[in-house]
């Protein structure tokens, strides 16, 4: 349950409030993934990227050789980036957002990217899925106090307008 400025959350009436996923990481994850917060779809169905016309899950397949084998199951997806040790989450925690876009959210509360660091003490880079990732990470770590290698990535998001090969080099250079 999630708390902003004393008031639950869960019990608030406003249909643009938005909450980020639980985080997807295990005692063997290296890298973080952050992205903003989950789209619309994505919050519905309970799974991070469900949305066909961003392209996270095609890019993390293709970096590995398998962008033909990208599976429908959720589940299989997760255990695809457990065997590449790669954790994803979201910087913010919750927020008003009207719609799926980055530039709607407003109101937003950061999730405790410090204790999943120090819960999970083998990443030891994050890589920050856009621009309002980066932005509300840079904010995020300035606050906390935390000193970690992190990276910018162009968003997997169909809405950045960047060749899907050119998004795949910069996301492979960052990974591998």
């Amino acid at each position: 349950m999630y708390y902003r400025k004393g008031v639950n959350i869960k019990n608030m009436e406003n249909k643009f409030i938005k909450q980020s996923l639980p985080a997807i990481a295990n005692k063997h994850s290296k890298i973080l993934i952050l992205g903003s917060l989950p789209g619309d779809k994505s919050i519905k169905e309970k799974e991070y990227y469900y949305n066909p016309s961003n392209q996270f899950w095609k890019i993390i397949y293709s970096i590995f050789g398998k962008k033909e084998d990208v599976p429908q199951l959720y589940e299989e997806k997760i255990k695809f980036l457990y065997e590449h040790d790669i954790a994803l989450w979201d910087v913010y925690s919750h927020a008003e957002r009207k719609n799926s876009a980055d530039e709607n959210i407003t109101a937003e509360e950061f999730n405790n990217i410090k204790t999943l660091l120090i819960n999970y003490p083998t990443i030891k880079k994050i890589l920050l899925n856009g621009k309002k990732a980066q932005k509300g990470f840079e904010k995020y770590i300035v606050e906390n106090d935390i000193d970690c290698e992190y990276e910018y990535v162009p968003s997997s998001s169909s809405a950045h307008a960047i060749n899907h090969l050119e998004k795949v080099e910069c996301w492979k250079k960052a990974i591998i």
